[in-house]
């Protein structure tokens, strides 16, 4: 994993091995309109998944930067950049949207930080708590194929929002969950 596919293959890990079920849609539900939130300033930075044991030997170092639109774009030589959007949920809190291109999916993260350490954790349905989920799917801000919540739905700007804030509160508890944390490269230059 030493290329900015690695953020790509993680997400893509996860929902295939359906570690209780990534939030998905087919459209974006962020845009330039409710997704322009910019807390990561431009610069280069350095990408670990948390918990790693491999003493940073999945760390990446590459390029962040953002458009007047509030769009991000996760860039590395040679690899097709990401793009990200994200919505401010609460102080330091945010709902965070990704295309996954292999598929042409949205993935939806929780993002917490500024430009110091910003961290992204995969929201996954069946660790929301049960009582709101059921209600989110019963308003269809998120629906599911099956009762384990092995494939979640958001159809809704409110079902991204509201997921996201149960994990900005600490509503969410879970030792499966794929966090990847950013921090400013040691050798960038201001």
């Amino acid at each position: 994993m030493r290329s900015l596919s690695a953020l790509r293959k993680i997400t893509a890990v996860a929902c295939m091995l359906a570690l209780s079920g990534c939030l998905v849609s087919e459209d974006p539900l962020l845009d330039a309109s409710n997704g322009h939130a910019t807390p990561i300033d431009p610069g280069a930075y350095v990408m670990c998944p948390v918990g790693d044991e491999e003493d940073g030997a999945d760390c990446e170092q590459f390029s962040i930067s953002h458009d007047d639109t509030g769009l991000y774009r996760l860039d590395k030589d040679g690899e097709e950049p990401i793009d990200m959007r994200v919505r401010r949920i609460g102080r330091r809190g945010f709902a965070v949207q990704l295309l996954e291109d292999s598929d042409d999916a949205y993935l939806y993260y929780y993002g917490a930080g500024n430009s110091q350490r910003f961290r992204l954790t995969m929201m996954l349905c069946a660790d929301l708590p049960e009582e709101m989920r059921a209600q989110l799917i019963e308003d269809g801000d998120l629906e599911s194929d099956d009762e384990d919540f092995e494939t979640c739905t958001v159809n809704t700007l409110k079902g991204v929002t509201v997921s996201a804030k149960a994990y900005h509160r600490g509503e969410v508890q879970s030792d499966e969950g794929i966090a990847l944390e950013f921090t400013p490269a040691p050798n960038a230059v201001d």
